[in-house]
C-alpha cells in the first residue's frame, strides 16, 4: 500500500465524516487533499510512520536490485577482481573498496585474516577511487602489484594497511620493499592500470553501488549485501549469509 493510500484509508477511520478542510461543493481532488490535511493535523505520528515504512520498503527494493545486479555481473566481477584465498571455492566474497577510505582499510585487514586462516572462500577485491587523486594512485599500485604476484599483493596490502602514518608515496615505497617488489618496476606498470581502474569504476556504477566498502557474498548465483556496523562483523556476517 502506498503512503497516500494508507493516509486516505486511515483518514476514513480516524477522521470525522465531514472534513473541516473541505466544503460541500469541493471537487474530488480537493476532498482528498482535505482528508490528508485533517489526517496530518489529527494523527501526525501515523503519517510519519507511514512515510518511514514507505522509505524503508523503497530501500529494501533498491538493495534487492543491487544484489541482483551483482549476481548478474558476477562473470565481469570475477574477470576484473584481484582474487585471494581459495580460487576454486564455490563461495565468493566480493569487496569494492577505496584503498584510502578508513572503513575499507579495516575491511582489508579482516579479509587478510580470513585468507590466512585458509577459509573456504574466494575473496574478490575490486579497488575503486572515490577520494581523489591519492586514491587513484594507490588503487593503481594495488593492481600493478597484484599483476606481479597475488602472494606479494597480500604482503603489500598487509604492510600498507598497517601503516601508522599517511598512506603516501613514502609508505607505498616502504610497503613495496616489504613485499619484495621494485618501486621503479611498479611505477612503470601504472599507466597500464588506468584502464583497469576505469573498468572497475564503470562496473560499480552499472550496479548502482551506493557506497564503499560494498561487500557481498555470492554462492549458487545468489548475492547478498553485507550490512556491517564495524569491520569486526565481517567474518560472522559471511558465515551467517553462506549457511
Amino acid at each position: 500500500m502506498s503512503v497516500l493510500a494508507l493516509i486516505v484509508a486511515s483518514a476514513a477511520y480516524f477522521c470525522p465524516k465531514k472534513s473541516s478542510s473541505v466544503t460541500e461543493n469541493a471537487t474530488f481532488d480537493e476532498k482528498v487533499r482535505g482528508i490528508i490535511v485533517d489526517t496530518v493535523k489529527q494523527n501526525p505520528q501515523l503519517v510519519m510512520n507511514a512515510m518511514g515504512e514507505g522509505i524503508a520498503k523503497q530501500r529494501e527494493d533498491e538493495l534487492k536490485q543491487i544484489e541482483k545486479n551483482v549476481a548478474d555481473k558476477s562473470a565481469d566481477i570475477t574477470k576484473q577482481a584481484m582474487k585471494f584465498g581459495k580460487l576454486e571455492s564455490k563461495a565468493s566474497v566480493i569487496c569494492f573498496i577505496d584503498p584510502l577510505e578508513k572503513a575499507c582499510i579495516a575491511i582489508q585487514k579482516q579479509m587478510l585474516n580470513l585468507v590466512k586462516a585458509k577459509k573456504d572462500l574466494c575473496f574478490k577485491l575490486l579497488p575503486v577511487a572515490v577520494l581523489g587523486n591519492d586514491s587513484v594512485t594507490l588503487a593503481k599500485v594495488y593492481m600493478a602489484v597484484y599483476e606481479k604476484s597475488a602472494e606479494k599483493a597480500i604482503k603489500f596490502i598487509e604492510h600498507i594497511t598497517s601503516s601508522k602514518g599517511d598512506m603516501d608515496k613514502k609508505a607505498i615505497e616502504a610497503s613495496l620493499k616489504a613485499a619484495g617488489l621494485d618501486n621503479k618496476e611498479i611505477e612503470g606498470m601504472m599507466d597500464d592500470c588506468d584502464k583497469k581502474l576505469a573498468e572497475n569504476g564503470r562496473l560499480a556504477e552499472s550496479m548502482k553501488l551506493p557506497l564503499v566498502p560494498a561487500i557481498f557474498t555470492l554462492k549458487d548465483g545468489k548475492a547478498t549485501m553485507l550490512r556491517l556496523s564495524s569491520a569486526e562483523q565481517l567474518a560472522p556476517a559471511i558465515e551467517a549469509t553462506l549457511k
